[in-house]
């Protein structure tokens, strides 16, 4: 057989008519109908090629290339696109995809994509020195590339995985103003080993290692006491530091099945060089992170804004489609509050929208989200919260913030009271867009009747409304 080639595509037809053409062309292949098999299928067994369709029902053919290149960045990845998607195709080449192919399949332009490919993979197979240049190059740029600093942390470890000899591997990084180090990856390893690991480092040589430093690599015998223990499946660890600045905020620690001298000046350089990118990426990826989140923070309640309602609504209702749960929209607004402003000024009306802020905090849990949507008004989305349970925290917040006496420091007693309207997702509808509406027209309703009560849009299925 040329190679091993994975196709993964949600069209079975395309599966069966790409996999038959490559069959025929001497290829081995083997098909799956999701991005996650397709993870999981490159995660387990060597394959050659990868040719992965852009859009698929769970995780999309861009992140089968990431993920594919994390795990083994030479892997050639084509991808699949229809004529309408070419900008995505080289969003996907930006991103190291070997090459793209369209739909409708055309058999002469697959096969000689795939042989490119395999004739290239042979070129690099002969020449040793450039495939590890290659290698090295190819992994950095995945690193360099990566501005999500929850991504970053498992690129990285990957990435000296892939070039250093290792069999498990631990990304730890300094929390609670330098204390404590927290691992943030783990490779090969139970979480359980992997903290123990830690804790030995950190007793041994933690405080010999917080300033600036270069790659160590320290064997079983050097870790002090009893913590040797701790390393009884490996002979070594590699540690490498992550610098910002002038500090060490973190360490790539790799563990091995050599010994101490088992690495070679090659493995050191190449480790060195890794981390190096990786020390710019983690500095970038935190830039980027404070200026997205600035960007989606009020200034005056330092809850999120608006901007940030559309952004963690499609990421809710993903992972609700993804775990089979449902979220729920309250849409909140403050009842006459125009009289706070006309009665006493506009910095008394503002230092009572912050207060209210910190009593919804209060009111949700962490994984929930309030956002101040704009003026007096309030969104809150809660996960994995059905109907009965947000109508529950909706009273919660009514009752909190109409017991709530605003303003005492300052000796004002202002009182205020709020109305509030409830929508589901998938109950009441499942578009996003639509169940902000429902939930906003269900607090007007609540303005309507009374004000300072919560009120459930109706019910598909029920025959009335639910008030409170």
């Amino acid at each position: 057989m040329k190679g091993k080639i994975l196709v993964a595509d949600d069209d079975a037809f395309f599966r069966v008519l790409c996999s038959d053409i490559l069959t025929a062309g001497g290829f081995s292949v083997k098909s799956v109908s999701t991005g996650m098999d397709a993870v999981k299928v490159i995660e387990s067994e060597p394959i050659d090629i990868v040719i992965t369709d852009l859009v698929m029902p769970d995780i999309g053919g861009i992140e089968v290339l990431q993920r594919t290149k994390q795990h083994n960045t030479l892997t050639d990845v084509i991808v699949i696109t229809g004529h309408g998607s070419i900008e995505t195709a080289i969003e996907a080449l930006k991103n190291g995809a070997s090459d793209y192919i369209r739909k409708p399949l055309n058999e002469d332009e697959l096969l000689h994509t795939v042989n490119s490919c395999i004739e290239k993979k042979k070129l690099l197979e002969e020449n040793q020195e450039m495939r590890q240049s290659l290698k090295l190059f190819e992994v950095c740029r995945a690193v360099t590339a990566t501005i999500d600093i929850s991504k970053l942390y498992n690129i990285s470890l990957d990435a000296l995985l892939q070039m250093i000899p290792g069999e498990a591997g631990i990304i730890i990084f300094y929390e609670d103003e330098m204390k404590k180090l927290d691992i943030k990856a783990i490779r090969h390893l139970g979480i359980d080993a992997g903290e123990q690991i830690v804790k030995a480092f950190m007793e041994s040589y933690g405080k010999d290692l917080q300033g600036p430093g270069s790659i160590t690599v320290l064997s079983k015998p050097e870790l002090k006491g009893d913590r040797q223990e701790a390393l009884k499946d490996y002979n070594s660890l590699l540690i490498a530091p992550i610098i910002k600045g002038k500090g060490t905020i973190g360490f790539i620690i790799i563990l091995s099945m050599l010994g101490k001298d088992g690495y070679t000046i090659r493995d050191i350089k190449n480790a060195d060089f890794i981390v190096e990118h990786a020390s710019g990426a983690f500095e970038n990826a935190q830039k980027y992170s404070e200026a997205k989140e600035m960007a989606f923070i009020d200034s005056l309640t330092n809850l999120y804004n608006s901007k940030y309602l559309e952004t963690v609504l499609e990421k809710e209702l993903k992972r609700a489609d993804r775990l089979m749960m449902p979220v729920t929209v309250l849409f909140l607004d403050l009842d006459n509050f125009k009289r706070i402003n006309d009665t006493n000024d506009h910095l008394i009306g503002s230092k009572v929208l912050i207060e209210v802020g910190k009593i919804l905090l209060k009111c949700v849990r962490e994984v929930d989200t309030v956002i101040r949507y704009g003026g007096d008004e309030y969104v809150i989305i809660l996960v994995d919260a059905d109907y009965d349970v947000a109508g529950r925290v909706a009273e919660r917040i009514r009752s909190s913030i109409e017991k709530n006496s605003f303003l005492e420091e300052e000796s004002l007693n202002v009182r205020i009271t709020v109305s509030i309207g409830i929508a589901t997702y998938p109950v009441h509808t499942k578009d996003k867009k639509e169940l902000l509406k429902i939930a906003d027209k269900a607090m007007y309703r609540a303005k309507d009747i009374s004000r300072n009560m919560v009120y459930l849009a109706p019910v598909p299925g029920l025959n009335e409304p639910i008030k409170k």
